[in-house]
Order: structure tokens, then sequence, then C-alpha cells
């Protein structure tokens, strides 16, 4: 996995809007992928290619290149997992999408790259930058953040790659972390999140004005942070700050195994419309409403504890559709998720870490799809998984960190 050899025309590194993004990519692609010389590409201007798509005119693509944009990628499916493309009318998703097709194939005709580094996949543009990338047999590399620090995840839509062997006492340094008390890098306090969420409100409202109005509709901007805006996960309005009433603050005197814990998921987001292998959890919250139901069918009582990064951000009428099902509660997000972890024998995820933490602490895990670290067998809605002994969560351990680097 060196490409030291390789020189500035045949190495591409994609950079963005975020400094601390753009400094591990530069990073992982320097140090763990040998690139001494590389350009750089990024649908922002500042980069050695810029992804203009103002001037990208979907008629000047020839018919051989209409073949290839038809034969590589399948633009319903780019369009459906994208937050901004499934929130505007299909004709103008479809030109963006052709757009951002017709550049990277006319990019990738012109040179002869060898290697694609990014950050995982988030949006369409960098969809079907790989997706193009592979078709011109160009090697992609991603790398993303891992929920135990002092790691780093290769990775390009969330998929595993095992790089590297991974020792016993690694193994088993990683397995006490999680099951000593470990404590998630998501708690947050309340005081702290309320404060940053008003903060945020007023910066979104900016935003607002200055990315989607000023940037996009004026000037006609199309890069992606600009005209997708109004459809990130935000504080919409003042009311949003006030969403106690459906929590609550309390955990259940006693479980049994007819109880069980939801952890619910950030959205829209990476990890659910690319990290999954199926477009049917895209819509995470009929997939949620969904299970929830189907748990309470089958006489469960249902503890969903809400994101804390989503508290304030949530439409109040999922916690109302949640809050119909009978035997359903929603816990504060400010509960600490280990001592929830450490109440129930049952746990259902999508994805996650919370589904890491619960295996290797002797817990039974539903997962509702497949993963990185879980593949599901069967079209069923959830499928069972607990270890009954220590080597197989070695094994699992050792799979997990295979796809990992030390950072």
């Amino acid at each position: 996995m060196k490409f030291n050899n390789l020189n500035q025309s045949e190495a591409l590194v994609c950079i963005g809007r975020c400094n601390n993004f753009n400094d591990i990519t530069l990073r992982f692609s320097k140090e763990f992928l040998g690139l001494e010389k590389y350009t750089t590409i990024s649908e922002y201007p500042g980069a050695d290619h810029f992804v203009d798509l103002q001037k990208q005119n979907i008629s000047d693509l020839h018919s051989d290149g209409w073949l290839a944009v038809k034969n590589t990628i399948s633009i319903e499916e780019v369009i459906l997992k994208d937050r901004l493309l499934r929130n505007i009318s299909y004709f103008e998703a479809k030109e963006l999408v052709v757009k951002v097709a017709k550049y990277f194939y006319e990019l990738y005709s012109k040179n002869s790259f060898k290697v694609l580094v990014v950050h995982p996949v988030d949006n369409y543009v960098m969809d079907v930058m790989v997706q193009m990338a592979e078709k011109f047999n160009i090697a992609v590399y991603g790398v993303c953040a891992f929920f135990v620090g002092g790691y780093k995840r290769v990775s390009v839509f969330g998929e595993h790659n095992a790089i590297r062997e991974v020792s016993p006492e690694e193994v088993q340094m990683f397995k006490k972390k999680i099951t000593d008390k470990y404590k998630s890098p998501m708690v947050s306090s309340f005081s702290k999140a309320l404060k940053g969420s008003i903060s945020y409100y007023f910066k979104y409202k900016l935003k607002y004005l200055y990315f989607y109005l000023l940037k996009h509709k004026l000037l006609g901007r199309l890069e992606y942070d600009y005209i997708s805006t109004p459809h990130a996960a935000t504080v919409n309005k003042l009311t949003d700050l006030f969403p106690f009433k459906y929590f609550s603050t309390t955990l259940p005197e006693k479980v049994s195994d007819y109880d069980i814990y939801i952890p619910m998921h950030y959205h829209p987001e990476a990890t659910i419309e690319y990290w999954v292998n199926d477009t049917t959890f895209v819509d995470y919250l009929t997939s949620l409403i969904e299970v929830v139901r189907k748990l309470s069918d089958e006489g469960f009582n249902v503890y969903l504890k809400e994101h804390p990064a989503m508290c304030f951000r949530q439409d109040k009428s999922l916690y109302k559709k949640l809050l119909y099902i009978k035997n359903v509660k929603i816990i504060s997000p400010y509960v600490e998720t280990g001592q929830v972890l450490d109440m129930f024998n049952n746990v259902a995820v999508w994805t996650g870490s919370t589904g890491i933490e619960a295996l290797l602490n002797d817990k039974k895990v539903y997962f509702i799809s497949s993963n990185y670290y879980f593949s599901k067998q069967s079209g069923s809605l959830y499928e069972i998984k607990q270890f009954k002994t220590e080597e197989e969560k070695d094994d699992f351990v050792e799979h997990i960190l295979s796809n990992t680097i030390v950072w």
C-alpha cells in the first residue's frame, strides 16, 4: 500500500472546506500511502483541480461519455442516497449527477491517475468521483475517524478493508478498554449542548443567508455546502430547543429479557446513507418506526435514546409517532450510554459503535442492517448476534482492528 514511486500527475487527493478533514487526508496520503507528490482536487476553489459545476453543460457530453456514465453509475441510487438530491426535483437532481459524472469522465480520460485519496464518501459529488475512478482502474483509498482514540479506519464507503495484522496483545488491550467502563466520546452535558444549540441556531441563520441565498440562489454557485444548506440537520426554530416533555430522565429499576434498548442515529449522515449496504435504510426514520413497531408487537418494551447531537435538531413529530406505539419510552440523550448499556441485555442497532460495545459486553444485539463489522445472512428485519466465548470476541476485535491504522 505504498505509492512513493508515483509522480505528481499520477496521484490525486481530494480536499474540502474543513481543514481538519484535509489535515487527516493529507497526513494519511503522505505517511501511510507514501505519496510524496500529488495534485489536489476539490469542489471549492483553491485546489489544483476545481470541480466547477457552473461550467459543466451536459449537452457537451458526447455519446460515448453518456454510455460510460450510464454503465458506471446508477443515477437513481446516487440521488436516493444523497440528502440534497432526494429533496429536490428529480430532473434537477439528475442534471447535477450527470454534470459531476461528465466532469470526472473527462478528467480521468485526459490524465493518468493511479490513485485517488478521499475522506469517506458523504455526498453525491464524492460518490460519483469514486465510482468513475473505479471505472478507470484508479485505486481509491479513504481515511475516517474511529470511535476509539489512537486509531483511524481505512474506508471509502464505510466498508471493511483488512489492511494489517493485529497482535494478540493489542486485541486484549482493546477489549479491556471497551469492557472497563468505557465512556463514549459523544457524551455531552445538557448545559453545554443547549448553549451549543442556541449558538448553532444563529450561526445557521447566517449560513442560510450567506451560503444558500447569496452564494447559491443569487450567484448560482453549485458547491455542495451552499446548495444543501436547507437540508442539513440543524436547529431550524427556537421551539426545537424544548423537546424535554418527550424524554424520560429515569431508567427502569429492573429490566427483563423483554426490554430492549435502541440508540437513535444522527441523520442525515453518511453512516446511514452510504455505510449500510441497503438503500432501504437511507430513509432512516421510517425504518426506525418499522423496527420499533415490530419489536413492540413481539412483546418488547422498547427504550430509545436520542443521539446527543440530534436532541435539539430532531423534528418533534418523530417523537410523537414513536410514543404512539405501545410500550415505548425515549430516554434523555444526556443519560450516560455506559449506564444504559450496563442495564439492558438486548440492544438493536443499524450500525455504529454501540453494537461493538454491546457485543463485547455480552449483550444480545439485534442487527437491523449489515455494516462493517456484521453481515446479515437473511432478508429478515433483524438478525441476532451474541458471543458465547472469549475466543469469539478476540476474533471479532481482530477483525475490526485489521481495518484500522494506529494514528
